[in-house]
């Protein structure tokens, strides 16, 4: 499982992102051996992309294989600080309020053209329309441009302490600047999945594979100790084939006989493939905020804050944690949404009502806001994450003994984001995860719900501006914890815990970094 960005609101990939703090760093070495050039690498992922726009569709899977396949002015490395990518060298105004990028030279697009500061401004004049991040971040900017071919600057209106943070975020991917064009919503075709990165399309069969070949024309910085998304990339690979395995018991045949390569699966089964002497079973950095998303808007019975007390108090968490989580060594009972490896953005603030478990005071509190036996729950939810549809179901038991029905509807990853967005009263929970690494409160899908959810509040506007115009780390951090404070008090999200992640593949599998679906510098031994 990976942390996902959902919709615009939700970044990144992460996500979904596609990304979490901390983590192991790149694992060449001696003991692999010098790198292998060739051969194909066979990738489980759990959905179909259905897109490789990472604007138009920024869920996990599209955001793992688009991070193969683009690149950003800057990007984070293995402890996601932010790094500079498409960017040489850059200065700051002794104000704070201009920025000058000079891009690398010699980076081209892998139909050949030439990467200018026409693209740079292109794709992030798009970010900041359909982007929730770069929604954020408009009102602090006065403009993005291009001086020059090799030069783009940024304008604010007023210091933004975290912006090279949200520069390295899902959604500011460097695309070709013709190819953007006059882009209905659901973004672009597979023709112009075109990016600067290592690796390019080459094929696409929907619903069962897609392939990617190494780049040829790819320039690498040289960094070769930055790790995670940033510094040197080498395509030992030829190809990298995702294939599409939806059915998490196929998922692990596949892994032990074979077929695949390289998975992420579901963390319940983590003690059954760590005790595989075939695979490698390795932790990932970062990890997940399991989150239950109440419905705010009009339509919905947790429209009432009262419900969404109500609804806190009544989920055992523990008990869900326990039937979801598979092994203790995944799952940190925390309610924050920052992964604890995250120092910049974890807090314990709110942490006594996280805690909390009463269901006599929440059938109190859900009767005072209308809600009595016999009242049906809406809950949407999906099949291409098993967690979630165990919480939808683990949700319903709860609600059935206190006399309340729950009605589940299951859809397709894609789907279930559709409908939610679709009928914004028409349900009143929902299940997902979010990336716990992110630096800024503007890439942090707890604090940016409000399109989705209805959970916007001026006090959260103001607690976000103060973030941004911090000056200090200790600031910064003194933010973090009023804003998971507030996020605990409106309960725009109710989390569960925190997951980490892992990957398991075979053993021929070198010069992985242990970075989600991160496969450049990666080859396979004979």
């Amino acid at each position: 499982m990976k942390r996902i960005p959902l919709l615009a609101a939700l970044t990144s990939a992460a996500a979904l992102l596609a990304g979490c703090m901390g983590g192991a760093g790149p694992t060449t070495g001696a003991a692999d051996g010098p790198p292998v050039r060739g051969g194909n690498l066979t990738v489980a992922v759990p959905t179909d992309p259905q897109s490789l726009d990472m604007v138009a569709n920024p869920g996990q899977v599209t955001a793992q294989i688009g991070n193969m396949m683009y690149e950003k002015l800057f990007e984070v490395d293995q402890h996601f600080v932010a790094r500079p990518m498409l960017v040489d060298t850059f200065t700051t105004s002794p104000d704070r309020l201009t920025y000058t990028f000079k891009l690398r030279p010699g980076v081209t697009f892998q139909d050949g053209n030439p990467l200018t500061g026409n693209d740079v401004v292109a794709s992030l004049q798009r970010w900041q329309k359909s982007h929730r991040t770069g929604q954020l971040v408009t009102p602090d900017i006065t403009t993005i441009a291009a001086p020059d071919p090799a030069t783009v600057t940024i304008h604010l209106k007023r210091p933004r302490y975290p912006l090279i943070d949200e520069l390295a975020g899902a959604g500011t991917e460097i695309y070709e600047a013709k190819n953007l064009v006059g882009l209905p919503a659901t973004g672009f075709g597979q023709d112009k999945a075109i990016g600067t990165g290592p690796y390019k399309l080459k094929s696409w069969d929907i619903g069962q594979q897609l392939v990617l070949a190494r780049y040829d024309g790819y320039k690498s910085r040289s960094e070769e100790d930055w790790g995670g998304q940033a510094g040197a990339k080498h395509a030992y690979l030829d190809t990298v084939t995702y294939k599409i395995v939806g059915d998490q018991d196929a998922l692990i045949n596949g892994l032990q006989t074979g077929q695949w390569d390289h998975a992420m699966p579901a963390n319940d089964q983590y003690e059954q493939l760590k005790a595989n002497p075939n695979l490698v079973v390795h932790n990932l950095p970062g990890g997940n905020e399991n989150v239950i998303i109440p419905n705010f808007n009009p339509g919905s019975k947790f429209a009432d804050p009262r419900a969404r007390q109500a609804l806190n108090l009544l989920l055992d968490k523990p008990a869900i944690n326990a039937a979801t989580g598979g092994s203790k060594d995944l799952t940190i009972e925390t309610g924050a949404f920052a992964s604890p490896d995250n120092q910049a953005s974890y807090s314990t603030a709110g942490d006594d009502v996280y805690r909390q478990h009463d269901p006599a005071r929440a059938t109190e509190l859900l009767a005072e806001a209308g809600i009595t036996a016999g009242a049906t729950i809406h809950i949407v939810t999906t099949n291409s994450y098993p967690e979630f549809g165990k919480w939808a179901v683990l949700i319903q038991d709860e609600l059935g003994k206190i006399g309340l029905q729950a009605k589940i509807d299951t859809y397709d990853f894609a789907t279930m984001l559709g409908t939610l967005t679709k009928d914004p009263g028409g349900w009143d929970i929902t299940t997902l995860f979010f990336d716990s690494s992110l630096t800024s409160p503007a890439q942090m899908p707890a604090l940016t719900l409000g399109t989705l959810n209805g959970s916007s509040s001026p006090e959260l506007d103001g607690l976000m501006t103060e973030f941004n115009t911090s000056t200090t780390p200790e600031q910064a951090k003194a933010v973090i914890n009023k804003l998971q404070a507030f996020t605990w008090k409106q309960l725009s999200v109710i989390t569960l815990s925190q997951s980490k992640l892992y990957a398991a593949y075979t053993p021929r599998l070198k010069g992985y970094g242990d970075f989600y679906r991160v496969f450049w510098n990666a080859w396979l031994a004979a």
